[in-house]
């Protein structure tokens, strides 16, 4: 597996000081159907035997729990494979299980309390895997010409414009769960719910729905939502009248949720400007990482996680650090999953060399 140290990451940057706010912004680029490749053939084997049984994708260091957000990164990765026989099987799976009357999914499937089997254990909502979902069927119906996927695609990402899509506090919003996430005077909102590749897909496909203005907003919440020492996004903003702050419901931290920002910025077509992308090549470049960077960082306390990155989040690095110094990246040079990597780091990694593959 690639390690990856702080002083690489100053090599690989190479001209870190032109990344300023006054820098101009990186090109746009983004996938192109004609031009689309399909993922390693031996990751997605790999992904789909450790991660994949009857349509489900098992969470194995999770109590074997399926996320919705696993089934829609399942059905991404299985797209990118050119694998239509495990698409058709997630899909089923998903849209006979986890879909509820409203079009949304219940986001989190596993061992019933009491009984035998597994069974809906809660049944709300989580905004990123309608967006995940929704995307990864609009591909497959552009990749595989199904008009049923593409319909399906529509109605999910109808239901999020319609349920999920809020205008407070002078901002356009996307609600984390349609249950649970809001109070008199605030919501909490997950920055890395912003799936920005997927709303530029979206805004082409349904010009009719608020998906560019969504984008707009996304990228203006996660560039004012930066705090402590490092100027970092915590994984839970709460959105008020004052304001935004790391959410009181969650941990104040940069962590396993806001990862996922970077690599949705510099998967994006649109332009990112040098000083969104700043902080995340400041903390992955901090000398104080003895051997690397920490998997979290409180950014209230400045504590940061006991334990290292995982190999997903090393991989989001690699590309975000290639796209900020404007430098080539080959996906060859990306690292890869171990066994040691569950379903999580593995879904990053694999995602991390689909952004890497669709850079134009």
């Amino acid at each position: 597996m690639l390690r990856f140290t702080p002083l690489i990451a100053l090599i690989i940057l190479g001209g870190l000081a032109g990344c300023t706010p006054d820098a101009p912004p990186l090109a746009p680029y983004h996938s192109n159907g004609a031009l689309r490749q399909n993922l390693d053939p031996v990751l997605w084997a790999n992904f789909r035997a450790r991660f994949i049984e009857g349509g489900r994708v098992f969470d194995r260091d999770n109590e074997g729990i399926t996320h919705s957000e696993a089934q829609g990164y399942g059905l991404l990765l299985a797209e990118a494979g050119n694998d239509p026989a495990t698409f058709a099987t997630l899909w089923a799976w998903t849209s006979e299980t986890l879909m509820r009357p409203d079009g949304l999914f219940a986001w989190r499937f596993g061992p019933c309390l009491g009984r035998e089997g597994d069974c809906i254990t809660d049944d709300n909502n989580a905004s990123d895997a309608e967006i995940l979902i929704a995307w990864a069927l609009l591909r497959a119906g552009q990749r595989w010409g199904s008009k049923e996927y593409t319909l399906a695609a529509s109605r999910i990402t109808t239901a999020v414009a319609d349920k999920l899509v809020t205008r407070q506090h002078d901002r356009l919003l996307l609600r984390s769960g349609l249950f649970g996430f809001e109070d008199t005077s605030s919501i909490t909102v997950n920055p890395s719910y912003w799936v920005f590749p997927a709303l530029d897909a979206f805004a082409d496909a349904f010009p009719q729905g608020p998906w560019r203005e969504l984008a707009t907003a996304g990228r203006k919440l996660i560039d004012d939502a930066r705090f402590g020492a490092h100027q970092l996004p915590p994984d839970w903003v709460d959105v008020g009248p004052d304001g935004l702050k790391p959410s009181e419901r969650f941990d104040p931290v940069f962590g396993y949720n806001a990862i996922r920002v970077p690599l949705h910025l510099v998967w994006s077509r649109e332009p990112v400007a040098a000083h969104s992308l700043a902080a995340f090549v400041a903390w992955w470049s901090d000398p104080a990482a003895a051997s690397a960077p920490r998997a979290w960082v409180n950014l209230e306390s400045g504590e940061s996680a006991p334990y290292a990155w995982s190999t997903g989040m090393q991989a989001i690095a690699v590309l975000t650090l290639a796209r900020a110094g404007a430098h080539p990246l080959q996906v060859a040079n990306l690292p890869v999953p171990t066994d040691e990597d569950g379903y999580f780091s593995s879904s990053l990694t694999l995602l991390a060399h689909l952004a890497a593959m669709e850079a134009r």
